[in-house]
């Protein structure tokens, strides 16, 4: 074998080897279910997860705090105007938090998916099953609340008007939440693509 045939084989076995080492990397933060990142000097843990309501919209719960966590929902369905609202919670009050935290996440996210009322009710809390005896500032509450109804009767449009989209989405800041900071320009891109259709 030649040397530049050598060379190129070493090339080629080295970004393979980073390929999966990276893909390993991704598969561990999938798995263990949060991330951490860094704003401003403090760590802040991120839980997130996604779902479908019975009303066949598509959710996205996004958790970030240390010691106050706040929970942002967002739902939508179809080309339909969605809603979202912000529940807050302090998981550290419920002692079983402390030794096993993935299995709180995990008992959020089944809660936040059995919600009926999601964004409706201030009553209802989001409940972890293992925090039943814990204050009630462990369980979610909400907070705040941005319902907004599609509406009930379109106006008549003629022919030959075409329907033009104005303003650009930025998915900059989705792509980061779902892929990381490291693929999110790529995340953006790729949104951008899929939702260019759309408004």
């Amino acid at each position: 074998m030649s040397l530049r045939g050598t060379v190129a084989l070493l090339l080629f076995l080295a970004c393979l080897s980073q390929l999966t080492l990276a893909a390993d990397s991704i598969r561990g933060a999938r798995r263990k279910g949060r991330r951490l990142e860094s704003r401003g000097g403090k760590n802040m843990s991120v839980h997130k997860g996604l779902f479908k309501t019975k009303s066949k919209a598509q959710c996205l719960w996004v958790a970030r705090g240390e010691d106050n966590y706040t929970m942002t929902v967002t739902c939508k369905r179809g080309d339909e105007d969605g809603f979202s609202c912000k529940y807050t919670a302090k998981p550290a009050t419920c002692t079983e938090y402390g030794s096993n935290p993935l299995g709180y996440w995990k008992q959020i996210a089944k809660s936040v998916r059995r919600q009926k009322k999601l964004c409706a009710d201030p009553r209802a809390l989001i409940r972890a099953g293992m925090c039943k005896r814990a204050p009630l500032d462990a369980h979610f509450k909400l907070i705040e609340t941005s319902q907004e109804k599609p509406p009930t009767e379109k106006t008549p449009t003629t022919t030959n008007t075409t329907r033009r989209c104005t303003e650009r989405t930025d998915h900059s800041e989705v792509a980061k939440e779902m892929c990381g900071d490291s693929w999110a320009s790529l995340c953006a891109f790729v949104f951008t693509i899929i939702q260019s259709g759309d408004c």
